[in-house]
């Protein structure tokens, strides 16, 4: 089957509880443009063992990756598209430990969101690169959120759009507050969950 996906746009795999790993050759998907990851609990995106993913040149235009609690780094391909890319969304991946280094070379990227990421503690080093960037949202990251607005708020000063976490105040809330806040998250996902598949059914439609 090598090669046969070489015209693929958009590739969306949602809920797939006993997947862990992509068995595609990235280096073949040069026509992919968005690509969604969704709910795959096993799944970690790591490197497949001898396979050479530098040097890539990719297409890819959206990556969303949520509900992935194995995910660690983000995958080294990814940055085969370091041209092209102008939205990357990760969310819910509650293992996810840093940012890459590489990140700042995504030089189209303009919508960077995470959410819900609470051991992700500061932003990569030479973020002032991201010059198109014009959308950062962070959520559900305390300590993030936190560095965003002290020590590294020098590295985002120059980006027009910042949502940022507020800080949690007491913690002492009521079981009350803790319960609307759940309940609206819940919401959150629900609508997010609604607005992807009705993304991907779009530009099924339109291929």
């Amino acid at each position: 089957m090598e090669g046969r996906l070489t015209y693929l746009r958009t590739l969306l795999v949602d809920d797939c509880p006993s997947l862990t790993t992509l068995s595609l050759n990235i280096r073949h998907l040069t026509s992919l443009e968005t690509l969604i990851i969704m709910d795959c609990k096993e799944l970690s995106l790591m490197e497949v063992e001898g396979e050479d993913n530098q040097d890539l040149k990719l297409s890819l235009q959206k990556l969303m990756i949520v509900g992935l609690p194995k995910l660690e780094v983000l995958p080294q391909w990814l940055q085969g598209s370091a041209n092209t890319l102008q939205l990357l969304l990760i969310k819910e991946c509650e293992n996810l430990k840093a940012l890459p280094e590489w990140l700042p070379r995504l030089k189209s990227l303009h919508t960077l969101g995470i959410l819900e990421c609470p051991k992700l503690s500061s932003l990569p080093e030479g973020m002032e690169a991201l010059t198109t960037l014009r959308l950062l949202r962070i959520q559900g990251c305390p300590d993030l959120s936190r560095k965003c607005r002290e020590e590294d708020s020098h590295k985002i000063a120059h980006v027009p759009q910042i949502a940022l976490e507020e800080d949690s105040g007491s913690s002492s809330s009521s079981s009350k507050e803790e319960l609307q806040c759940n309940l609206k998250r819940n919401e959150e996902r629900c609508l997010f969950l609604t607005k992807t598949r009705l993304l991907f059914k779009m530009t099924e439609a339109r291929s």
